[in-house]
């Protein structure tokens, strides 16, 4: 029987593209997990590796860094970080929008076997917000500088062009962040215990 996920780490080698064949996959994975069919895994895991190996999909190569994270009871491996983070880190270099935000989120936190890296995390959510648009990491860029994390880049003017762009591309917790913390500079600095975790309370 084939070796499952750890088979993914040689994904390193390749070079990467796009397609939508990981959609397929993931969803034999989660049905598979759902009804404790381990060949239904097994199928979905082909499937990614086929997407990554053959197609070049920048999808599949994320997708395979998630399941390498997360592990898996059922087909009997445990969580694999650092292969992971090889994957994350890879898919980083060549600007694939998703890694940025995630590689960025575990910078800002220090979290996942990275260590906490503020200014790194900045130039990612800024990278993600000016190559491709992404209004998560207009309001994450937004943040960093308004509450400097990292010392001298506090600009006004840069701060609220990307709060801005956060709000009318509706991202949560963006208008509540600019009235609060922006417009009444609000002497107490916003200091989570975790940045992802604040994030997800946002909008509820």
């Amino acid at each position: 029987m084939m070796k499952q996920i750890p088979l993914l780490i040689i994904l390193l080698s390749l070079d990467i593209g796009a397609s939508p064949l990981s959609d397929g996959a993931l969803r034999l994975i989660q049905i598979g997990n759902e009804i404790g069919s381990r060949d239904v895994v097994l199928r979905g895991q082909s499937l990614l590796l086929k997407g990554a190996f053959d197609l070049n999909d920048f999808d599949a190569m994320y997708e395979a860094s998630k399941q390498l994270r997360r592990g898996s009871e059922l087909m009997g491996y445990p969580p694999q970080e650092r292969e992971a983070n090889e994957i994350l880190i890879k898919l980083v270099r060549r600007s694939y929008d998703t890694a940025l935000y995630e590689y960025a989120m575990f910078l800002l936190d220090g979290d996942n076997g990275f260590i906490k890296n503020e200014f790194l995390a900045l130039n990612l959510f800024e990278e993600s917000f000016k190559v491709h648009g992404n209004p998560n990491s207009a309001m994450m860029a937004a943040i960093i500088r308004n509450e400097s994390l990292v010392p001298g880049t506090k600009k006004i003017h840069h701060i609220d062009e990307l709060i801005t762009f956060a709000i009318l591309n509706k991202v949560a917790g963006a208008k509540a962040y600019q009235a609060k913390y922006i417009e009444k500079d609000y002497l107490s600095d916003l200091a989570p215990e975790s940045w992802r975790d604040w994030i997800k309370t946002q909008g509820l």
